[in-house]
Protein backbone atom coordinates (compact mmCIF):
# COMPACT_ATOMS: atom_id res chain seq x y z
CA UNK A 1 0.00 0.00 0.00
CA UNK A 2 1.21 3.66 -0.57
CA UNK A 3 2.24 5.71 1.97
CA UNK A 4 3.66 9.09 2.83
CA UNK A 5 4.96 8.86 6.01
CA UNK A 6 8.32 8.82 4.90
CA UNK A 7 7.85 12.21 3.12
CA UNK A 8 6.15 12.94 6.34
CA UNK A 9 8.66 11.96 8.76
CA UNK A 10 11.36 13.85 7.19
CA UNK A 11 9.31 17.11 6.53
CA UNK A 12 9.26 16.94 10.19
CA UNK A 13 12.24 15.62 10.75
CA UNK A 14 13.50 19.16 8.79
CA UNK A 15 11.43 21.10 10.84
CA UNK A 16 8.92 22.44 8.10
CA UNK A 17 5.97 20.01 10.00
CA UNK A 18 5.41 20.53 13.76
CA UNK A 19 4.67 17.64 16.08
CA UNK A 20 0.97 18.03 15.95
CA UNK A 21 1.03 18.60 12.53
CA UNK A 22 2.86 15.98 11.93
CA UNK A 23 0.66 13.92 14.01
CA UNK A 24 -2.41 14.46 12.24
CA UNK A 25 -0.96 14.42 8.53
CA UNK A 26 0.51 10.46 9.66
CA UNK A 27 -3.08 9.61 11.13
CA UNK A 28 -5.18 10.47 8.26
CA UNK A 29 -2.41 8.55 5.86
CA UNK A 30 -2.31 5.54 7.84
CA UNK A 31 -6.24 5.47 8.25
CA UNK A 32 -6.85 5.95 12.01
CA UNK A 33 -8.51 9.17 11.84
CA UNK A 34 -11.01 11.48 9.72
CA UNK A 35 -13.29 14.20 10.73
CA UNK A 36 -17.05 14.19 10.13
CA UNK A 37 -17.61 17.53 11.60
CA UNK A 38 -19.14 18.62 8.31
CA UNK A 39 -20.83 15.74 7.78
CA UNK A 40 -21.97 16.00 11.51
CA UNK A 41 -23.41 19.73 10.89
CA UNK A 42 -25.21 19.16 8.36
CA UNK A 43 -27.07 16.26 10.05
CA UNK A 44 -27.64 18.13 12.88
CA UNK A 45 -29.00 21.05 10.63
CA UNK A 46 -31.37 19.38 8.92
CA UNK A 47 -32.49 17.15 11.96
CA UNK A 48 -33.34 21.07 13.51
CA UNK A 49 -35.37 21.77 10.28
CA UNK A 50 -37.39 18.65 10.24
CA UNK A 51 -38.48 18.93 13.68
CA UNK A 52 -39.42 22.25 12.96
CA UNK A 53 -41.02 20.98 10.17
CA UNK A 54 -42.90 18.36 12.32
CA UNK A 55 -44.20 21.23 14.45
CA UNK A 56 -45.84 22.94 11.77
CA UNK A 57 -47.77 19.92 10.72
CA UNK A 58 -48.44 18.82 13.70
CA UNK A 59 -49.82 22.37 14.82
CA UNK A 60 -51.77 22.61 11.30
CA UNK A 61 -53.42 18.86 11.92
CA UNK A 62 -54.53 19.22 15.75
CA UNK A 63 -55.15 22.92 16.29
CA UNK A 64 -59.12 22.23 16.56
CA UNK A 65 -58.78 19.69 19.13
CA UNK A 66 -55.80 20.35 21.01
CA UNK A 67 -56.10 24.15 22.12
CA UNK A 68 -54.28 26.86 21.98
CA UNK A 69 -52.99 26.74 25.27
CA UNK A 70 -52.31 23.47 25.18
CA UNK A 71 -50.01 24.17 22.27
CA UNK A 72 -48.24 26.84 23.77
CA UNK A 73 -47.20 24.71 26.72
CA UNK A 74 -46.33 21.80 24.35
CA UNK A 75 -44.03 24.07 22.56
CA UNK A 76 -42.96 25.95 25.58
CA UNK A 77 -41.56 22.23 27.20
CA UNK A 78 -40.09 21.31 23.89
CA UNK A 79 -37.91 24.10 24.24
CA UNK A 80 -37.09 23.77 28.08
CA UNK A 81 -35.66 21.00 27.46
CA UNK A 82 -33.78 21.48 24.43
CA UNK A 83 -32.43 24.04 26.68
CA UNK A 84 -31.09 21.44 29.31
CA UNK A 85 -28.13 20.41 27.66
CA UNK A 86 -26.63 23.64 26.90
CA UNK A 87 -27.37 24.71 30.70
CA UNK A 88 -25.68 22.25 32.33
CA UNK A 89 -22.47 22.54 30.28
CA UNK A 90 -22.64 26.12 30.89
CA UNK A 91 -23.05 25.11 34.63
CA UNK A 92 -20.42 22.98 34.48
CA UNK A 93 -17.96 25.40 32.94
CA UNK A 94 -17.76 23.21 29.75
CA UNK A 95 -17.66 24.45 25.97
CA UNK A 96 -21.14 23.84 24.20
CA UNK A 97 -20.77 20.50 21.82
CA UNK A 98 -22.23 20.59 18.45
CA UNK A 99 -25.06 18.42 19.55
CA UNK A 100 -25.79 20.61 22.46
CA UNK A 101 -25.31 23.97 20.05
CA UNK A 102 -27.78 22.52 17.87
CA UNK A 103 -30.32 21.80 20.60
CA UNK A 104 -29.96 25.54 21.66
CA UNK A 105 -30.73 26.64 18.20
CA UNK A 106 -33.86 24.15 18.23
CA UNK A 107 -34.99 25.75 21.32
CA UNK A 108 -34.52 29.34 20.22
CA UNK A 109 -36.69 28.19 17.42
CA UNK A 110 -39.28 26.48 19.31
CA UNK A 111 -39.23 29.55 21.51
CA UNK A 112 -39.64 31.59 18.49
CA UNK A 113 -42.39 29.51 17.50
CA UNK A 114 -44.47 29.36 20.41
CA UNK A 115 -44.28 33.54 20.48
CA UNK A 116 -45.84 33.83 17.16
CA UNK A 117 -48.44 31.78 17.28
CA UNK A 118 -49.35 33.39 20.69
CA UNK A 119 -48.84 36.68 19.49
CA UNK A 120 -51.10 35.31 16.12
CA UNK A 121 -53.71 33.87 18.32
CA UNK A 122 -54.01 36.47 21.14
CA UNK A 123 -52.97 39.53 19.74
CA UNK A 124 -50.98 40.35 22.27
CA UNK A 125 -49.15 43.30 20.73
CA UNK A 126 -52.11 44.65 18.76
CA UNK A 127 -50.96 46.94 16.01
CA UNK A 128 -47.42 46.85 17.15
CA UNK A 129 -47.47 43.06 16.29
CA UNK A 130 -43.66 42.93 14.58
CA UNK A 131 -42.13 44.64 17.45
CA UNK A 132 -41.98 40.30 18.86
CA UNK A 133 -39.71 39.96 16.14
CA UNK A 134 -37.50 43.27 17.78
CA UNK A 135 -38.35 41.31 21.37
CA UNK A 136 -36.91 37.69 19.62
CA UNK A 137 -33.68 39.50 18.26
CA UNK A 138 -32.79 40.69 22.08
CA UNK A 139 -33.99 37.85 23.43
CA UNK A 140 -31.65 35.43 21.08
CA UNK A 141 -29.01 38.11 21.62
CA UNK A 142 -29.06 37.55 25.52
CA UNK A 143 -28.81 33.62 24.60
CA UNK A 144 -25.84 33.69 22.36
CA UNK A 145 -23.45 35.96 23.98
CA UNK A 146 -24.53 33.60 27.54
CA UNK A 147 -23.69 30.49 25.72
CA UNK A 148 -21.11 31.65 22.96
CA UNK A 149 -23.54 30.17 20.50
CA UNK A 150 -23.38 31.82 16.84
CA UNK A 151 -25.94 29.62 15.54
CA UNK A 152 -28.52 31.18 18.35
CA UNK A 153 -26.59 35.05 16.84
CA UNK A 154 -27.76 34.11 13.56
CA UNK A 155 -31.53 33.56 14.52
CA UNK A 156 -31.29 36.45 16.55
CA UNK A 157 -30.06 38.51 12.79
CA UNK A 158 -32.35 37.02 11.17
CA UNK A 159 -35.42 38.42 13.94
CA UNK A 160 -33.70 41.71 13.78
CA UNK A 161 -34.11 41.44 9.68
CA UNK A 162 -37.99 40.45 9.92
CA UNK A 163 -38.36 43.40 12.05
CA UNK A 164 -36.65 45.92 9.48
CA UNK A 165 -39.27 44.58 6.88
CA UNK A 166 -36.25 42.10 5.14
CA UNK A 167 -38.29 38.59 6.06
CA UNK A 168 -38.45 37.25 2.57
CA UNK A 169 -35.80 35.59 0.18
CA UNK A 170 -33.32 37.21 -2.96
CA UNK A 171 -36.18 36.06 -5.12
CA UNK A 172 -38.70 38.08 -2.99
CA UNK A 173 -36.11 40.81 -3.67
CA UNK A 174 -36.16 40.70 -7.39
CA UNK A 175 -39.35 40.36 -7.94
CA UNK A 176 -41.38 43.56 -9.08
CA UNK A 177 -44.23 43.22 -6.86
CA UNK A 178 -42.55 42.76 -3.55
CA UNK A 179 -39.47 44.53 -4.52
CA UNK A 180 -39.85 48.49 -3.87
CA UNK A 181 -36.88 51.23 -2.64
CA UNK A 182 -38.41 51.14 0.67
CA UNK A 183 -37.32 47.53 0.77
CA UNK A 184 -34.28 48.38 -0.41
CA UNK A 185 -33.65 51.01 2.01
CA UNK A 186 -34.63 48.44 5.07
CA UNK A 187 -32.42 46.27 4.09
CA UNK A 188 -29.51 48.80 3.71
CA UNK A 189 -30.23 49.99 6.81
CA UNK A 190 -30.35 46.72 8.71
CA UNK A 191 -26.64 45.53 7.24
CA UNK A 192 -25.79 49.07 8.52
CA UNK A 193 -26.75 48.28 12.01
CA UNK A 194 -25.53 44.83 11.83
CA UNK A 195 -22.13 46.18 10.88
CA UNK A 196 -22.61 48.63 13.99
CA UNK A 197 -23.19 45.80 15.96
CA UNK A 198 -20.05 44.04 14.74
CA UNK A 199 -18.03 46.83 15.16
CA UNK A 200 -19.04 47.08 18.75
CA UNK A 201 -18.50 43.60 19.40
CA UNK A 202 -15.12 43.34 18.14
CA UNK A 203 -14.02 46.63 20.02
CA UNK A 204 -15.76 45.15 23.21
CA UNK A 205 -14.24 41.34 23.17
CA UNK A 206 -11.54 41.57 21.09
CA UNK A 207 -11.45 37.04 20.93
CA UNK A 208 -14.72 37.32 19.71
CA UNK A 209 -15.98 34.39 17.36
CA UNK A 210 -19.23 35.90 16.18
CA UNK A 211 -17.22 38.39 13.50
CA UNK A 212 -18.19 35.80 10.41
CA UNK A 213 -21.67 35.60 11.45
CA UNK A 214 -21.91 39.63 11.59
CA UNK A 215 -19.73 39.95 8.15
CA UNK A 216 -22.81 37.27 6.29
CA UNK A 217 -25.50 39.05 7.10
CA UNK A 218 -24.28 42.44 6.81
CA UNK A 219 -22.69 41.49 3.11
CA UNK A 220 -26.43 40.04 2.39
CA UNK A 221 -28.54 42.33 3.39
CA UNK A 222 -26.38 44.94 1.85
CA UNK A 223 -26.67 43.16 -1.41
CA UNK A 224 -30.23 42.54 -1.65
CA UNK A 225 -31.18 46.11 -0.61
CA UNK A 226 -28.61 47.06 -3.50
CA UNK A 227 -30.51 44.85 -6.03
CA UNK A 228 -34.23 45.90 -5.33
CA UNK A 229 -32.64 49.46 -5.63
CA UNK A 230 -31.38 48.06 -9.31
CA UNK A 231 -34.76 47.21 -10.42
CA UNK A 232 -36.40 50.70 -11.24
CA UNK A 233 -35.77 54.67 -12.27
CA UNK A 234 -34.39 56.41 -10.21
CA UNK A 235 -32.63 54.49 -7.83
CA UNK A 236 -31.05 52.82 -10.36
CA UNK A 237 -28.83 55.33 -10.66
CA UNK A 238 -27.64 54.68 -7.17
CA UNK A 239 -27.89 51.07 -7.09
CA UNK A 240 -25.76 50.22 -9.87
CA UNK A 241 -22.65 52.18 -8.51
CA UNK A 242 -23.34 51.33 -5.25
CA UNK A 243 -23.96 47.66 -6.63
CA UNK A 244 -20.22 47.65 -7.93
CA UNK A 245 -18.49 49.31 -4.87
CA UNK A 246 -20.04 46.53 -2.43
CA UNK A 247 -19.10 43.88 -5.19
CA UNK A 248 -15.34 45.39 -5.11
CA UNK A 249 -15.25 45.63 -1.47
CA UNK A 250 -16.37 41.77 -1.31
CA UNK A 251 -13.82 40.18 -3.74
CA UNK A 252 -11.04 42.39 -2.37
CA UNK A 253 -12.09 41.38 1.25
CA UNK A 254 -12.08 37.54 0.10
CA UNK A 255 -9.03 38.17 -1.34
CA UNK A 256 -7.34 40.02 1.92
CA UNK A 257 -8.61 37.40 4.29
CA UNK A 258 -8.78 34.33 2.63
CA UNK A 259 -12.52 33.90 2.75
CA UNK A 260 -13.81 32.32 -0.68
CA UNK A 261 -17.73 33.00 0.53
CA UNK A 262 -16.89 36.73 -0.14
CA UNK A 263 -15.77 36.32 -3.33
CA UNK A 264 -18.98 34.17 -4.16
CA UNK A 265 -20.65 37.23 -3.15
CA UNK A 266 -18.88 39.70 -4.81
CA UNK A 267 -19.14 38.14 -8.35
CA UNK A 268 -22.51 36.29 -8.07
CA UNK A 269 -24.15 39.44 -6.86
CA UNK A 270 -22.76 40.99 -9.57
CA UNK A 271 -23.99 39.06 -11.90
CA UNK A 272 -27.52 38.62 -10.74
CA UNK A 273 -27.23 42.54 -11.09
CA UNK A 274 -26.62 43.14 -14.54
CA UNK A 275 -28.84 40.89 -15.46
CA UNK A 276 -31.36 42.25 -13.68
CA UNK A 277 -31.23 45.66 -15.00
CA UNK A 278 -30.21 44.38 -18.60
CA UNK A 279 -32.61 41.73 -19.23
CA UNK A 280 -35.96 43.38 -19.04
CA UNK A 281 -34.40 46.41 -21.90
CA UNK A 282 -34.12 43.39 -24.36
CA UNK A 283 -35.97 42.25 -27.05
CA UNK A 284 -37.04 38.69 -27.18
CA UNK A 285 -36.22 35.28 -25.27
CA UNK A 286 -32.95 34.70 -27.20
CA UNK A 287 -31.85 37.76 -26.83
CA UNK A 288 -32.28 37.50 -23.37
CA UNK A 289 -31.39 34.06 -22.47
CA UNK A 290 -27.71 34.78 -24.78
CA UNK A 291 -27.27 37.55 -22.58
CA UNK A 292 -27.76 35.92 -19.44
CA UNK A 293 -25.87 32.82 -20.36
CA UNK A 294 -23.10 35.06 -21.22
CA UNK A 295 -22.86 36.75 -18.22
CA UNK A 296 -22.88 33.67 -16.28
CA UNK A 297 -19.91 31.82 -18.31
CA UNK A 298 -17.65 35.51 -17.62
CA UNK A 299 -19.04 34.93 -14.00
CA UNK A 300 -17.84 31.03 -13.36
CA UNK A 301 -14.36 32.15 -15.22
CA UNK A 302 -14.02 35.43 -13.37
CA UNK A 303 -14.71 33.19 -10.19
CA UNK A 304 -12.43 30.46 -11.02
CA UNK A 305 -9.81 32.63 -11.61
CA UNK A 306 -10.12 34.62 -8.20
CA UNK A 307 -10.67 31.15 -6.09
CA UNK A 308 -6.93 30.01 -8.26
CA UNK A 309 -5.24 33.32 -7.29
CA UNK A 310 -6.58 32.58 -3.56
CA UNK A 311 -4.92 29.17 -3.35
CA UNK A 312 -1.85 30.27 -4.63
CA UNK A 313 1.05 30.42 -2.06
CA UNK A 314 2.08 33.39 -0.84
CA UNK A 315 5.62 35.04 -1.29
Amino acid sequence: MHTLEPELRALQTEGILDDATASSALALDRGEVFSLHLELRATLYAGVLLVMAGVGIVLARNFDRIGPVAILLVIALAAAACGVPAIRSKLAGRALTIANDYLLLLAALLSSAALAYAEHHFTLLGSWWSWHLLLLAVVHAAIAYRFASALVLAASLTSLAGWFGVDGTLGDVLHSSHSTPWLGARALACAAVIAAWRHADRRARPDTSFSDVFDHFAANLAFWGTLAWCLEWPWLAAGLPLLAVLAYASVRRGLDTGREAFLVYGIVYAAIGICAVSVPRLHGMTASFGFVLIVVCVAAATLWQLRRRLQEPGP
